[in-house]
Parts: C-alpha cells; structure tokens; sequence
C-alpha cells in the first residue's frame, strides 16, 4: 500500500488479518519464551501510530496486552523496542502506550520496558538490539512496511545469525514489478532487499509468473539469511489485493504455532490463504473445516516423486516445511486418499512410520510396517 500521508489512517482487511495472526501467534510464542529465559524482547521496524481511524489498536498495543498477560503468568521481565520515521505517529504511538500501560497492574507493567525511537528504523533498530543485548536472546521482529522492497538484507543477515531471533516480514511484489525495471534507484533498492542482483531476472519473467518467482527469490533471501525454515503464504482481501507474509525462525515449533494462528485467523476480515506450492492456486478460505483439497493434491505428487513412497513422518514434514497446512492434517488426508484408492498403505492402519505409495505401486513391507497404530 501507498505510504499514508496522515498521521493515523483506516484499517484495511490486511491489516486486520495480520494483526490477528500476529496476537494469536505471540499469544504462543511469549509463554513458550518466558518459561525458559529470564527476559525476551519484541520489536518493530515500523510501528505506525498504535491506533487506527476508528479507534483500533495497532500492533505495538496488541502485542502489549499479549505480554502483560504472559508476564501475569511468569515473573520474568520483556522489552518492547518500537521505530517509527514518522514524528507524528511517534508521539500518537506514545501516547497509546502510556494509555496500554495505565490498564494494567504497576507490579505487572514495571516488568515490561517499552522503548519508543522516533527516526528510520535502519541502522537504527539493529543498533538498539545490540545495545540491550537483546541479539542471542529470544526475539521477535516485526518487520511490517507498507510495501516495496524495505527491508534491507543486511539487517535480516545480522538478525538471522542469532539462532533465537524470528522476524516476520510483509512483502508486496508489484512495486518491484511495475517499476524497477527502468528506473535504477528501485532496482539499487531490490538489490539492498534480495542481497544479490538475481531477482532482477524476473523482468524477463512473463507477467502471470513474476510474483512467483519474486516470492521464491525472496524466500531463498531469508534462508541465505540464516533462516532456515520459512512460511511463505499469500493473502489476498476482498479486493482482491495481494501480499506476502513471510515467518522466518530457525525452529520447527516456531512453524507449527504460526501455522495454528494462521488457521484460526477471523473469517470476518474478508482475508484467504492460497498456498504457493499448489499448482492449481486454490483460494482457501478461513474457515472450522480448512479444505485440504490442496493438501491432498501436494501430498499425492510428494508420493509419487518417490519409487518407494514416503513415510507418513516424511509426509508430515512436508507440509509443516514446505505449504501453509499443519502436521496433524496429513494424517486425516492421507486416510481419505486411501479409502479413494488414490494411495496405498502399509499396514493398512496408519502412523507415523507407515509407508505410502501411490496406488499404482506396491506398497513397500519392512520393519518400519510392524509399528503399532494410531487409528
């Protein structure tokens, strides 16, 4: 989205979703944090005014009463670090913190600093977390612009070499896409963005594949970064506007709780999932029952890329790796491929070292078949 010239401005869809995706992860993330180490910091590159045009909270008061809530639980301590460029919006953001804190016990409130800096986010940002020594200890970054290449790989670098920093970065393609190709100044920014020139390859990209393969690029960006494991999904509101968001962290649990707030996120926000590695490009619904037709149709090519099939441990690492589903869906998916004699298994009861193969190929026998069943 275009940078908003006022000083607080309407919520869109988007903006909804995320933030609601963002509480219901931070609601795991903070009591999972706080049960080991004895202080855990938050922080955002672009924090906004903490308040939106009707009076909805921004980020920084969500993820507050998130960790006033944690900290009620754990008598352990949380840093809130919040850049903002805008002066405006720093001394509204101010004022909505001051008003968070003031609904909440003192006993609990001393336990969380909250750190406002009013100027651009970088180097800025990098150089506070450095200084609190925030870096090699739990971290959560946001990193939630208004779109374009603003994030530079340099600051996703230094935070990605701490093994306990997650970021979650928001991504839009098209600023890249309609007009870096003729102008140097954005295509220096992409390069600052992806660390490389590679990316510059998608001008040669047909229209309805560039941002496929901007988004594949950037991923490999954040793996390069040392994020080893990403989440990568696409939403897209009733408008049918598009952008990324993109979980990096170098946990497999940090995947599976992002993915269980994903699935919970508010059908009322107008907001859908479209898994990237689905060929069809289904549109997935929020939604009690998720549809796992998707699921199913990754699933049975996973399969049959393999002679002799995949373990349903395998299976199950694949989608918590590599689409927007959870580990516990596979099973019930790899059962109902079964019963419609798309696979094979092997025994016919399934866990987690069962053997699936497509149906065509005989199901491989072997110690791993003699293990006892979940269904």
């Amino acid at each position: 989205m275009a940078v908003p010239k006022e000083a607080v401005w309407e919520r869109d869809p988007h903006t909804a979703a995320k933030h609601d995706l963002l509480k219901r992860y931070l609601e795991a993330w903070a009591p999972i944090l706080l049960s080991r180490n004895d202080v855990i910091t938050y922080a955002e590159g672009f924090a906004g005014a903490g308040v939106y045009k009707h009076g909805e909270p921004g980020s920084p008061v969500i993820a507050y009463d998130v960790f006033v809530n944690a900290l009620d639980r754990f008598p352990k301590r949380m840093r809130v670090i919040l850049m903002e460029e805008d002066h405006r919006r720093t001394e509204e953001l101010e004022r909505q913190m001051m008003l968070a804190r003031s609904k909440h016990a003192d006993h609990i409130a001393n336990r969380l600093s909250v750190d406002i800096r009013q100027g651009d986010f970088h180097p800025a940002l990098l150089q506070k977390l450095q200084s609190t020594g925030a870096l090699g200890q739990p971290l959560f970054v946001l990193l939630d612009s208004f779109g374009g290449p603003d994030i530079p790989y340099a600051l996703l670098r230094e935070l990605g070499r701490c093994r306990s920093t997650e970021v979650m970065v928001t991504f839009e393609p098209s600023f890249l896409t309609r007009f870096a190709e003729k102008h140097d100044g954005h295509r220096q920014r992409g390069d600052e963005a992806f660390g490389n020139q590679d990316w510059q390859a998608v001008f040669q990209r047909p229209s309805p594949q560039k941002f496929a393969f901007l988004r594949e690029q950037y991923r490999e960006t954040l793996r390069q970064a040392g994020f080893s494991h990403t989440l990568y999904f696409e939403m897209v509101d009733e408008g049918g506007r598009m952008l990324y968001l993109i979980f990096g962290t170098q946990h497999e649990r940090g995947l599976e709780k992002m993915k269980d707030a994903m699935w919970k996120v508010d059908p009322s926000y107008g907001v859908r999932y479209r898994d990237p590695k689905d060929t069809q490009q289904q549109m997935l619904d929020l939604e009690l029952e998720p549809n796992t037709a998707p699921l199913r149709r990754m699933l049975r090519d996973y399969i049959a890329e393999a002679p002799q099939g995949r373990t349903v441990l395998e299976l199950q690492r694949y989608a918590l790796l590599e689409t927007v589903y959870r580990p516990t869906q596979v099973i019930k998916v790899v059962r109902q491929m079964r019963d419609q004699g798309i696979v094979a298994t092997e025994p016919h009861a399934i866990n987690t070292k069962t053997r699936v193969t497509s149906a065509e190929s005989p199901p491989s026998s072997g110690p791993s078949a003699e293990q006892g069943t979940l269904w």
